[in-house]
């Protein structure tokens, strides 16, 4: 009887735990500066910040951090706070100040609950605190994970590698909010070294609502035999009119010869969607940037219009699964063209490729696809492919593949 009554606290012990824990779950917001120091003082409310950042500000904050816009903490400034708190937000009024008028202050809010869950990437740690500090910075971690996480998060969350939230530890952050990243740096941490962190980021609705996604051809519009090598988007388009997108929600780069760019020793000015690729030669140790090209992941509009049927050629019972588009093209004459525009590729249950975890040796619009099950972490296989194309107006003419 005694274990059947302890059986029953459990039974509904457990998941009340389970639920308050995820409720702790906190993440900090970008910073926002929306009110310049005008006549009166410097306005950062949470009503007004709402209104014009309503996707990306929490309802309920629980707690508010205030800088001003150079980075000074709001408590070593010498001014005096009409208003502070993550309920109301935060107001500084030049007529109660006694020294001088309000500085200009930027706010950033720690959210909980399900504003930080509802579109969330899995952990990363890239760097660990050997040397200066463990950086895990947004610029650098979109170089080495495109497509896993959004150019523009509205939130982030750090804990130490065993699980502890950062804000439960004793470290000193340099950088820890959606903007940037996170940085704790081991000069700051009076004679001791950061724990080693990681992050994860919580990015808007929209990102983990696309289902489908399309690569472009390798694309190569410029060298660095001037200033540098800058594959921006605007160019891209302008001098690849049918292959490039306008919003793409991914960028790859590499060399001519095939090496990731994360994997080279170059500095780059710009790597991500908004701007596109850039390096700059003076930039540079060496003083000169390699020869980039870049792929764009575009939207799955881009892929409509001359789309072919899909193709599940091969399966990975050998080496792996190969969906070449030489293949293709000598398998089903006349309903692949040579030179897509874009490629699409998933697994034969519907699950985008980039999704699925496994490791892809060829994903892109000129060569096709490959999963090799060597490169497959843990042993395991490739999952089972099918490709699509996107082909240029004039095939679907010629051999009315209309899809």
């Amino acid at each position: 009887m005694l274990y059947f009554q302890s059986c029953i606290v459990w039974c509904f012990l457990i998941p009340a735990l389970h639920i308050f824990a995820t409720a702790l779950e906190t993440c900090n917001t970008a910073w926002f500066d929306d009110g310049d120091v005008s006549r009166e003082g410097d306005f950062e409310l949470l009503g007004d910040l709402r209104r014009n950042h309503w996707t990306r500000i929490c309802s309920n904050p629980v707690d508010m951090e205030v800088q001003t816009i150079s980075g000074i903490k709001s408590q070593h400034t010498r001014n005096t706070f009409h208003k502070y708190s993550a309920t109301e937000g935060f107001v500084c009024l030049n007529s109660e100040q006694k020294w001088r008028k309000c500085d200009d202050y930027k706010v950033m809010f720690t959210c909980s609950g399900q504003f930080c869950s509802e579109c969330r990437t899995r952990w990363f740690d890239s760097d660990n605190s050997t040397g200066n500090g463990d950086y895990e910075v947004l610029s650098e971690l979109l170089m080495r994970y495109p497509r896993e996480i959004c150019p523009q998060p509205i939130a982030i969350e750090a804990q130490t590698i065993s699980g502890n939230p950062a804000s439960s530890t004793s470290d000193s952050f340099l950088i820890y909010d959606a903007t940037y990243g996170f940085a704790c740096v081991n000069a700051d941490q009076g004679g001791r070294s950061c724990e080693d962190y990681k992050v994860r980021f919580t990015c808007p609705a929209a990102f983990c609502q696309v289902s489908e996604e399309c690569r472009t051809r390798w694309l190569n519009g410029d060298d660095p035999s001037d200033e540098g090598d800058v594959e921006s988007i605007p160019q891209l388009i302008k001098t690849f009119p049918s292959h490039a997108c306008r919003n793409p929600i991914g960028i790859e780069a590499k060399t001519t010869y095939g090496i990731s760019a994360k994997n080279t020793r170059d500095i780059f000015l710009s790597y991500d969607v908004t701007f596109g690729f850039a390096c700059i030669n003076k930039e540079q140790e060496a003083g000169r940037c390699e020869d980039y090209q870049v792929l764009l992941t575009c939207p799955s509009d881009f892929c409509q219009g001359c789309r072919t049927r899909w193709f599940d050629f091969d399966n990975p019972t050998g080496r792996g699964d190969y969906e070449t588009l030489l293949q293709l093209e000598m398998v089903f004459p006349n309903e692949v063209c040579s030179q897509p525009v874009a490629i699409e590729a998933m697994t034969v249950s519907g699950t985008p490729a980039l999704k699925t975890g496994d490791i892809l040796q060829v994903y892109d619009a000129t060569h096709g696809f490959a999963c090799v099950n060597a490169e497959q972490p843990g042993g395991r296989r490739c999952q089972d492919y099918k490709v699509r194309f996107t082909c240029p107006l004039s095939f679907c003419l010629v051999h009315n593949q209309w899809s």
